[in-house]
């Protein structure tokens, strides 16, 4: 029996937990010299806490992947902001 294609495409991984976010993100941060250690773990009178950042991070992390996954249209034409140098000796040009 011959399988197609979309049968032998590898099942997409399971979606990161809290947890595994977390540390991802705190790796994140260190590598960049950012400690976080100084902001307190959980302070509603506070500008930013550890809660707060981590959550925040989390759901940006994974509206990136909702976005990543978006499908562009092969035929749609972005709009330039500058038009081709061609287009003065078109019938676009002469609009």
């Amino acid at each position: 029996m011959r399988q197609t294609r979309q049968e032998r495409a590898p099942a997409p991984p399971p979606s990161p937990t809290d947890d595994e976010l977390d540390r991802y993100i705190l790796t994140r941060y260190a590598l960049l010299g950012i400690d976080v250690s100084v902001l307190p773990e959980s302070d509603p009178d506070a500008p930013m806490d550890r809660e707060r950042l981590l959550r925040n991070a989390r759901m940006i992390l994974r509206q990136d992947v909702v976005a990543a996954d978006f499908e562009i249209d092969p035929q749609f034409n972005l709009p330039m902001p500058f038009p081709a140098p061609s287009t003065a000796w078109t019938e676009e040009g002469g609009r």
